[in-house]
């Protein structure tokens, strides 16, 4: 046993440990260095009817489907069908939102950057036939902007479905299809999935949550066919490494490596807890180290994917309950340590004066979330109501109030709680006045 499977293995240990404790019913994790690729399955596939979670596994990758999107999209611009810079409408002559200056001047850009300003978390589910994605998109018409394009990054589910369209007008296939032909077949990623029916052949895991009564099985399992652009891959943790190997340069041949090198170039900047957003891909720097990463989550499930690329390094993790996302920070920081020797801090509470606070007190909302932050006794409290988001026949209801501290400048963290460590940010405009809280990397505008 080589060095770098000795410390997975020490890793895997302590994921262990943790996934009991947190009481994630399985998980998936791996590494790919240039001494091998190790996985690894842990816990099992369902609380009510378990089986054993392998390295074989399928888990809902969620928005790590983002970054496949993208590469479908480069894969058109290298062959010259799709140009970036041009506006979604040349190629979506009918494409609207409710803010017609923005439905006319709208790039293809704005859609895999997250700067388009519309709201973003809409789930929509126009059916599963061929003709759901082009109905998703018609019904944006009325969908409202939360801040100008460019003004800010904020994290859009709706745009990645404009994307998918585009591809498919394209192309002249389903979205589905033509990720198949261009980024499946040839990364030989034989383990992707976005429907059902080719899911349900394989063994695969199921969404929970864990609540004070017990651990529940989530329902529905499938997001809607029209967010597939958005979050709708299934695959096992050796396929999610590949196509991370990939992305680093393993030499398939799919993208010119100039492309690949684009999309991992920040576009824009946001702050230094997200860092970057490139096309697509998430970077962030860790002690010299250039992280290219995106996450993902869906109904119970949760995904992790970091590329190392000056390293040739990958690690991801997979899970099937809510709070998953809690075991890939601990997963993250462990991996750094022992690989890496870096640290990747928790962010650090500031004591500040209830005059420094007070001026981030208000209101601030979107369609699906309102954040009510108030002073009570000296502490910053977040309430935050919660009204819709993924179809579930069982949401989740709003999570109790919430201590706020200081943790950078206009950066709060959440000190306690289930919402620990979850980080916001305030947007002020050229007046210096607050105009958006941003929560889950979506603004929320102040009212």
């Amino acid at each position: 046993m080589n060095t770098y499977q000795t410390k997975f293995e020490s890793i895997a240990e302590q994921v262990e440990q943790w996934r009991r404790e947190a009481g994630v019913p399985g998980v998936a994790l791996g590494i790919s260095t240039n001494n091998g690729v190790f996985t690894k399955g842990l816990g099992v596939t369902s609380y009510d009817n378990p089986l054993t979670v392998t390295d074989d596994t399928l888990f809902q990758i969620g928005s790590i489907s983002k970054t496949v999107t993208a590469t479908v999209m480069m894969c058109l611009v290298d062959a010259g069908k799709l140009d970036l810079n041009e506006r979604v409408q040349t190629y979506l002559p009918d494409f609207h939102v409710k803010d017609d200056s923005v439905s006319k001047s709208v790039t293809v850009k704005h859609l895999i950057t997250h700067v388009s300003g519309w709201v973003g978390d809409v789930f929509t589910d126009t059916g599963s036939n061929d003709s759901s994605l082009a109905e998703y998109v018609e019904q944006m018409a009325e969908l409202q902007q939360l801040a100008e394009m460019d003004y800010a990054l904020s994290y859009n589910n709706a745009a990645f479905a404009v994307a998918g369209r585009i591809v498919e007008v394209i192309t002249g296939q389903t979205f589905e299809a033509a990720v198949q032909e261009l980024v499946f077949d040839p990364l030989g990623l034989d383990h992707c999935f976005y429907f059902p029916r080719d899911i349900m052949l394989h063994r695969f895991v199921v969404g929970h949550r864990v609540e004070k009564t017990g651990t529940k099985v989530l329902s529905p399992w499938p997001i809607p066919r029209a967010s597939n652009p958005a979050g709708g891959i299934s695959a096992h943790i050796k396929d999610l490494l590949a196509y991370g190997r990939y992305h680093m340069g393993d030499g398939a041949p799919l993208l010119k490596p100039e492309t690949l090198q684009w999309m991992q170039t920040p576009q824009v900047k946001v702050n230094d807890y997200i860092g970057s957003v490139g096309l697509s891909w998430f970077v962030r720097d860790f002690d010299g180290i250039k992280g290219v990463t995106h996450n993902g989550g869906t109904v119970g499930q949760n995904s992790l994917l970091m590329l190392l690329p000056e390293k040739n390094f990958a690690y991801a993790m997979v899970t099937n309950s809510e709070n998953g996302s809690a075991l890939h920070a601990k997963f993250h920081r462990l991996v750094l340590k022992e690989f890496f020797d870096v640290i990747d801090p928790e962010p650090q509470a500031i004591d500040s004066t209830p005059e420094q606070l007070e001026q981030y007190v208000g209101t601030y909302a979107r369609p699906l979330m309102t954040i009510d932050l108030q002073m009570d006794e000296g502490q910053l409290m977040a309430t935050v109501k919660v009204t819709g988001g993924l179809p579930n026949d069982d949401p989740a209801d709003s999570p109790p109030p919430a201590p706020m501290a200081r943790c950078g400048d206009d950066q709060l963290v959440v000190t306690d709680g289930g919402m620990k460590n979850l980080r916001a940010d305030f947007i002020r405009d050229a007046n210096n006045q607050i105009t958006h809280l941003r929560f889950g990397s979506r603004i929320n505008p102040r009212i």
